[in-house]
């Protein structure tokens, strides 16, 4: 019997993904735990090996309490584990790009910059599209739906990503009362 007979390809995931489900969930001894161990760890990172410890007493359980935990607990838990090291990969490989998101978010006249900087390339295209006349008279609508929308996604990230703005001081820089 061939280790795929048996498989109905599922449409959106295919054989390949069914064959690790149906390995992960019939691999369930010691040997098969480590590897799968050693495969999160792996995917985790180099900085995050001591990983490898922490989910191996997790795994374990309590004996001394009389708390094991069962083989159907111990591949959820592992399975856990992968998933959890593949979203820390991400979170690796993504943190360099938030940098420069942060960077423009970080000060109110860097963002509004980029919004009137955005709107305006909108409205420069169309003006030549349509002439000055259609950008005065119909078309102002995507420009101000856009700034909207600029405005409302640039406070979501910045609530999103934990970045405050410093208060503005407005006090009078010329001397006078």
């Amino acid at each position: 019997m061939a280790l795929t007979e048996g498989l109905r390809p599922y449409a959106p995931l295919g054989v390949v993904p069914q064959l690790l489900l149906y390995i992960f969930k019939y691999a369930t001894g010691p040997r098969a735990q480590q590897w799968w161990m050693d495969a999160a760890v792996y995917t985790a990172g180099p900085r995050r090996s001591h990983l490898r410890e922490d989910w191996r007493a997790v795994l374990a359980g309590s004996p001394e309490d009389g708390l094991e935990v069962p083989p159907r607990g111990r591949r959820r838990l592992l399975a856990g584990f992968v998933v959890a090291a593949i979203r820390m990969r991400v979170s690796d490989i993504a943190r360099p790009i938030w940098r420069p998101v942060d960077w423009l978010l970080a000060t109110e006249q860097r963002t509004n910059t980029a919004m009137a900087a955005v709107v305006g390339g909108q409205a420069i295209y169309i003006v030549g599209d349509g002439g000055l006349g259609a950008l005065a008279t119909e078309i102002w609508e995507p420009c101000a739906i856009l700034s909207g929308a600029l405005f409302v996604l640039a406070r979501w990230l910045r609530r999103l990503r934990g970045i405050e703005l410093a208060p503005v001081d407005r006090t009078d820089t010329t001397g006078e009362e």
